[in-house]
């Protein structure tokens, strides 16, 4: 009764949050909350008003399961709050959409591709960083000049040229391995250049910290931007503090949905 509706809010929203984080490294709690708030209110009334409350359910289903994934990355150190309350709220709003077909329900589809469009964007922001950080191209060459390092990169790339006349699924077994290598050298040279010191008067909220300060009671785990009280504390007991950034995650969530109302699952669409 509402799809319309939700799906702009889900879209504005979405777009709205993303390009804030692209902006600040912060996802705004607020809006996320008023989406999922918004998400409840119009799918409750849909079930009022139509004596369907299927969308409700789902809505409070598939708004929890994506709760539960988000509080996993969360304390993995992988994602931001705001990361994990973004997806909320885009399966608070959208559980089903019922002019998409998909192999699964809308909201666990839209879930899958966030993983392939997610691994493309991260790819994509690692080579913008690195672009924008000229230092960090010559630190991953300058890597290769270890011999096991050179050796254990190079080794999969012979397997895959001997077996590619005898079975080429090896072949391509081996050559993916040595890809996997190269990009894992690469995302720990990246890792590395997102921590940064700075002087604490240059230190703001919502920056990420990338230091345990146990005195504080401020842990680099919780990764969660800085309040503006925390901000402060700091001032007050260090000269110094290590902050660090991050792949600005937040605007896959709306790319993922935009994609899946336009294609459905991205997996049939590469099929």
């Amino acid at each position: 009764m509402f799809e319309p509706l939700l799906i702009v809010i889900a879209l504005t929203g979405g777009f709205a949050a993303g390009l804030y984080d692209l902006k600040t490294t912060n996802v705004p709690d607020k809006l996320c909350i008023f989406m999922i708030a918004i998400g409840l209110i119009l799918n409750l009334l849909t079930g009022v008003f139509t004596k369907d409350f299927s969308y409700f359910i789902d809505s409070i289903l598939f708004g929890g399961l994506f709760l539960g994934f988000g509080l996993l990355m969360y304390y993995m150190g992988q994602w931001g709050g705001g990361d994990g309350e973004l997806l909320v709220a885009m399966g608070v709003l959208l559980p089903n959409v019922s002019f998409v077909k998909t192999y699964f329900p809308f909201a666990i589809s839209f879930f899958i591709n966030s993983f392939f469009i997610g691994a493309a964007w991260s790819i994509a922001f690692s080579f913008y960083f690195v672009y924008k950080n000229p230092g960090l191209s010559k630190k991953f060459f300058e890597s290769f000049k270890n011999p096991v390092t050179f050796s254990i990169a190079l080794a999969p790339l012979i397997l895959s040229a001997i077996f590619l006349n005898f079975n080429f699924l090896f072949s391509l077994l081996f050559l993916l391995i040595s890809v996997l290598f190269v990009f894992y050298k690469f995302s720990k040279i990246i890792e590395l250049a997102f921590y940064r010191k700075i002087p604490v008067s240059q230190l703001k909220v919502d920056d990420m910290l990338g230091e345990d300060i146990p005195r504080l009671r401020l842990y680099k785990k919780h990764i969660k931007g800085l309040t503006e009280v925390q901000v402060e504390k700091i001032k007050k007991a260090k000269r110094y503090v290590v902050i660090r950034e991050g792949i600005r995650y937040g605007i896959v969530f709306p790319l993922t949905l935009l994609f899946t109302l336009l294609f459905g699952d991205l997996f049939l669409f590469l099929v």
